[in-house]
């Protein structure tokens, strides 16, 4: 039985996958999910270590194929918790899981880096609309943030956090909260910074803070990607 999952995915080439990085301190499950069926005929120099899942998805666009592991880790390991890192960052450190574990785990049943500009939903959707990599939905996100506004009554500035690693716990709150935002990107835009905040009131949990931020922190470095600029 592992302690926890440390989960990834790369649709439509996004990304590079970084390699394992042994853990110390903690039984961690690797889990790797992708649409590339090159990386089962021919392998990948850092497959090593992972649990690999080919789940194409046609009809998808890539970004929103790999919200189904980013929102529902729980399909894809029988570990009780886990670690969700997007494809731009790699593990740095052998404590990484451990740390998670006993300082923000047994403490909160989600925890997050806080967005590093940002703490407003309603901010973070105007920002977007000026990203030429989300100009395909940019036409979706006013009525969505009209549906928050009105439908949910989110407030403004409640809190925004960076969603490219979230660790959760794998209880039923999390799991209804997860299942909801997911409904959240399928239905309307696929930047899921803009649903987070709205579906995490919404279901009455509030983030622990991951000390520093996404791109300074004990234990990770963000490498991104072209598609991320």
């Amino acid at each position: 039985m592992y302690d926890i999952a440390i989960i990834t995915s790369i649709y439509g080439e996004y990304d590079n996958l970084k390699p394992v990085v042994e853990q110390n301190g903690a039984k961690v499950e690797w889990v790797y999910v992708t649409d590339n069926f090159s990386h089962i005929k021919t392998g990948h120099p850092n497959l090593d270590g992972y649990t690999f899942h080919y789940q194409p998805r046609e009809g998808l666009h890539p970004n929103r194929a790999a919200k189904f592991p980013k929102m529902r880790p729980w399909d894809y390991t029988n570990a009780p918790c886990s670690i969700w890192i997007d494809g731009s960052f790699r593990v740095t450190s052998p404590f990484f899981a451990r740390d998670i574990l006993k300082n923000h785990l047994e403490l909160c049943n989600i925890a997050q880096f806080k967005h590093p500009w940002r703490d407003c939903v309603y901010d973070e959707a105007a920002e977007t609309m000026m990203l030429a990599r989300y100009q395909d939905v940019h036409h979706l996100i006013p009525e969505q943030m009209m549906k928050y506004r009105n439908v949910f009554g989110h407030p403004a500035h409640w809190g925004l956090w960076a969603t490219g690693v979230i660790a959760r716990n794998h209880n039923v709150d999390m799991k209804c909260f997860g299942e909801m935002w997911l409904n959240e990107n399928m239905g309307h835009s696929y930047q899921d910074q803009l649903s987070e905040a709205p579906m995490l009131r919404h279901n009455n949990i509030m983030p622990i803070d991951l000390p520093g931020t996404h791109f300074s922190n004990p234990w990770l470095s963000y490498e991104g990607s072209v598609n991320h600029h």
